[in-house]
């Protein structure tokens, strides 16, 4: 089952070498469909990041070269396969590079917009990878339907021992 070895990396080098930004933040779409992203957030994206579809109906939000890592992930994957083909079409075809006006703001696309089901109420949750983007309620809709007792028993059939587990 595995990968077979196309590693794709994550945002904690980014996340590593500046501030770390943790928790949920809740932003207000503009009339004009424009975000605000959080300054806290905009400190561990550096200065290029793009938008994506992401699973669950959320959209992603990641490092321009975390995407490059991954979209190099999908070039390695066996395209006669219909879950490969549409895992591109929903990420690749979502993909658009954000540019920040003078505020922080850029401007959400339609597509990705409906795709995630996002009128007014919006929420930015990190991750270790990238930041989710989230209407609200559907957020908050998602973890009521979550059973965290079994995630952690889940987490804890591929979670690596540890000697040292002082948690």
């Amino acid at each position: 089952m595995g990968n077979k070895g196309i590693k794709v990396g994550s945002m904690k080098e980014d996340i590593d070498k500046k501030d770390r930004a943790n928790g949920e933040i809740c932003h207000t779409l503009d009339e004009k469909d424009r975000l605000a992203i959080p300054s806290r957030f905009r400190k561990i994206l550096s200065d290029s990041f793009v938008l994506t579809r992401g699973l669950d109906h959320c959209l992603w939000l990641m490092t321009t070269e975390r995407w490059k890592r991954l979209e190099a992930g999908i070039k390695k994957m066996n395209h006669n396969l219909l879950s490969v083909r549409n895992y591109e079409r929903t990420f690749q075809g979502g993909m658009c590079e954000v540019e920040l006006d003078k505020q922080g703001r850029f401007v959400l696309k339609s597509t990705l917009k409906e795709y995630a089901g996002i009128d007014k109420e919006v929420l930015f949750s990190q991750g270790t990878r990238y930041i989710e983007i989230w209407a609200k309620d559907k957020y908050f809709e998602m973890l009521s339907d979550i059973d965290m007792a079994d995630c952690a028993e889940q987490i804890s059939l591929i979670w690596p021992d540890e000697e040292d587990d002082d948690m």
